[in-house]
């Protein structure tokens, strides 16, 4: 063959070659269509159906969200309540490190009488309380109360990066003096580690055991490594104490995730 006709080949392949990789790079960089996570499919190489590959892990995208067992209002002092709620979360392997709730009291006809907006977290597969206490309201007014957690804010997290730290179960009293009630106790920190912040939460229960007819709460700061320390929880006086059985008494500790 020519030798000038092979050159003239090779150049021209050099060309070609050049025009397409110009042409595949503007494609790559502007005009491919981005990833569809919310097509309903298993497609551009996702592991799962909308989840992997180029778009979230698929055990994100399939957590559930936080449940709400329960929202009650508690008497306190006079013409305010303590908020109670108690929530789940479903996911074993995943904890929230933060997420947004409201509290809304609902009073007579369904009129919405107050909101009440907090922060709180939640480790992997726990149950725990949230607690609203000195809230204007009177609690005559009150038919319903409702707690709603924002989907949208949730900050989810492996449970390896969201370890609960270790606390034994404390020890603890629940004393009735001239019509004040007062939960004493002592919190031990198992975990070799300080704990920044420990929300400690006293529950009271009726004499049958089957309702909670108060709750409150202290928080602890700088919990020592294998340290211990004491609490007091204290209540406003009423008239719920004569249905108050003082051995029945439920203490739920909730530790701050680092």
């Amino acid at each position: 063959m020519n030798p000038r006709l092979v050159k003239q080949l090779l150049y021209g392949a050099l060309y070609f070659l050049t025009i397409f990789i110009v042409f595949w790079l503007i494609y790559i960089l502007f005009l491919k269509p981005a990833a569809t996570c919310f097509d309903g499919r298993q497609n551009q190489k996702e592991t799962g159906i909308d989840c992997g590959g180029p778009c979230q892990f698929c055990e994100l995208a399939q957590l559930k969200g936080l449940a709400v067992n329960r929202a009650i209002a508690l008497p306190a002092r006079e013409n305010e309540v303590t908020l109670l709620a108690e929530i789940a979360n479903p996911n074993p392997n995943f904890g929230a490190k933060s997420f947004s709730y409201q509290f809304k009291i609902i009073g007579p006809f369904g009129a919405l009488l107050k909101t009440v907006e907090g922060q709180s977290f939640i480790y992997g597969g726990n149950v725990k309380y949230l607690i609203e206490a000195s809230v204007s309201s009177n609690l005559r007014d009150i038919k319903q109360v409702r707690l709603e957690i924002s989907t949208s804010g949730i900050v989810w997290q492996p449970q390896a990066e969201m370890t609960k730290p270790s606390l034994a179960n404390p020890s603890h009293q629940t004393i009735i003096s001239d019509g004040i009630t007062t939960v004493k106790g002592i919190i031990q920190n198992k975990n070799p580690l300080l704990i920044s912040k420990v929300q400690i939460i006293a529950v009271l229960y009726n004499l049958s055991g089957d309702k909670i007819i108060n709750a409150s709460y202290t928080t602890l700061s700088d919990l020592e490594g294998n340290g211990q320390s004491a609490f007091s929880i204290g209540f406003p006086k009423g008239d719920w104490t004569s249905q108050l059985d003082t051995t029945r008494t439920r203490i739920f500790i909730e530790p701050e995730p680092k």
